[in-house]
């Protein structure tokens, strides 16, 4: 039997603005400022990406820290729409700390911000390689990259996943519920 998804009218990004999931990295010292200027701003301001310079300038930042800062500056980028200027620090990230699951996983969300739905595949999917802390951000990330690529089968099933892993978590739900299931017997 052969399963075949139909989407609904709703738009990829109905939410608007940053529909997809991003995870913060918790510092120490002055990353730890960087951190609460991510987590209690979805909207940052110019303000809050010098917090995250400055802490990354100071020269005090050692380790997972210095790394978890360039990440969550890469996440005040994204969510300003810098997303070169995001996709250097994860790319710094990445050189610091290659196996760091939750790079790969910004990386993606920023991909997907910039319409790079085959780059957000496949750094989701390293990012699931890596273990990720958050496989249900991957997992939806992953959904909407999947429909950007046209591909709402895939899609549905990442969805799926995320809400599985997550089933508190009302974003994943949401989408599925954009989708119709049916039979194709053909």
């Amino acid at each position: 039997m052969v399963r075949k998804l139909l989407l609904g009218a709703a738009a990829i990004f109905a939410l608007g603005g940053v529909a997809h999931s991003q995870v913060v990295v918790l510092g120490s010292s002055m990353g730890k400022d960087c951190y609460l200027a991510v987590v209690s701003n979805p909207m940052p301001s110019l303000a809050h990406e010098r917090v995250c310079t400055d802490a990354i300038a100071s020269g005090t930042l050692q380790g997972r820290d210095l790394t978890a800062t360039f990440i969550n500056r890469g996440i005040i980028r994204t969510r300003m729409n810098k997303i070169d200027s995001a996709l250097s620090d994860y790319e710094t990230a990445k050189n610091r700390r290659p196996n760091m699951g939750a790079i790969y996983l910004n990386e993606g969300a920023a991909l997907i911000t910039m319409g790079d739905s085959a780059g957000a595949i496949e750094v989701l999917e390293k990012s699931l390689d890596l273990d990720t802390q958050d496989p249900h951000f991957a997992h939806f990330n992953l959904g909407l990259a999947h429909e950007m690529a046209g591909d709402p089968t895939a899609a549905y099933y990442s969805f799926t996943r995320a809400s599985e892993l997550e089933p508190d978590w009302d974003r994943p739900r949401e989408e599925l519920e954009r989708f119709t299931v049916v039979r194709n017997d053909s």
